[in-house]
């Protein structure tokens, strides 16, 4: 038995904070005594440059083309930003990134996407997950529509192959939803029961400026924190996706 070789965050929506969620996990991996990175594999819009500049706020600097070994300008998915800019999506360079950072001794939290998100024709993040064969967490909001949204990922992921290993439900008390959003997470634990909620991150507006303090508050969360020494004290067959692998060379047409 060794331990898991990374984490894949999928997401359930943009704006559900996984970036955030990412590389606060890498850091409380870090303080664990982990050599733990980060990599966006497909970054478009802005989103890989804030990655980039969070990871070297807590004092991780690799190379760009590891971490973000496909980048777009525009603000759309992978597929649509590829056909944008006429630039074919080759999943060879995101998979030899990854593993040039394994063979370094890294721990890779993978910051993904929602399942379905298309990256090529017949191709989706759900894909590359498989591809990675990483062990997964589903990152969530904790207003009204989660319900929706975690449990359709939840059974997409099943229904692939993959068990994730929980939810991180982020941004509580962000959404103003009042009664229906503290009852969310319990609601959630029930309807997806065995998949458990790790954690329940609540927002604050200083969090966008103050990564360590969003990083302490993470720290709180007693089943995240349990989940993570697991995971990286063992990785056994039960902790990775599931499937055989997608052959790795995908166009953007």
């Amino acid at each position: 038995m060794v331990m898991a070789e990374g984490l894949f965050l999928v997401g359930t929506a943009r704006g559900v904070g996984k970036t955030l969620i990412g590389v606060g996990i890498v850091a409380l991996l870090r303080e664990m005594g982990v050599d733990a990175t980060m990599m966006t594999p497909i970054s478009t819009g802005d989103s890989g440059k804030n990655a980039a500049s969070l990871l070297r706020e807590i004092g991780v600097e690799a190379p760009r083309r590891l971490v973000m070994p496909i980048t777009f300008e525009t603000p759309a998915a992978p597929y649509v930003a590829s056909r944008i800019e006429r630039k074919p999506i080759h999943l060879r360079k995101v998979l030899d990134a990854y593993h040039e950072l394994r063979e370094q001794g890294k721990f890779v939290v993978v910051e993904g996407g929602g399942v379905l998100v298309p990256i090529a024709r017949r191709y989706d993040v759900i894909d590359l997950l498989k591809d990675f064969e990483l062990p997964s967490i589903i990152v969530g909001r904790t207003g009204r529509g989660t319900l929706n949204h975690c449990i359709l990922t939840l059974r997409m992921l099943l229904v692939m192959g993959v068990q994730p290993l929980g939810f991180v439900l982020n941004g509580y008390g962000q959404y103003g939803d009042g009664f229906a959003e503290s009852l969310n997470p319990e609601a959630l634990r029930e309807l997806a029961a065995p998949t458990p909620v790790l954690a329940t991150q609540e927002w604050r507006p200083e969090y966008q400026e103050d990564l360590p303090a969003f990083i302490r508050a993470l720290r709180q969360q007693p089943d995240l924190m349990a989940m993570l020494r697991r995971l990286t004290e063992t990785g056994s067959a039960e902790t990775r996706a599931s499937g055989t692998p997608v052959t790795p060379d995908a166009g953007g047409e």
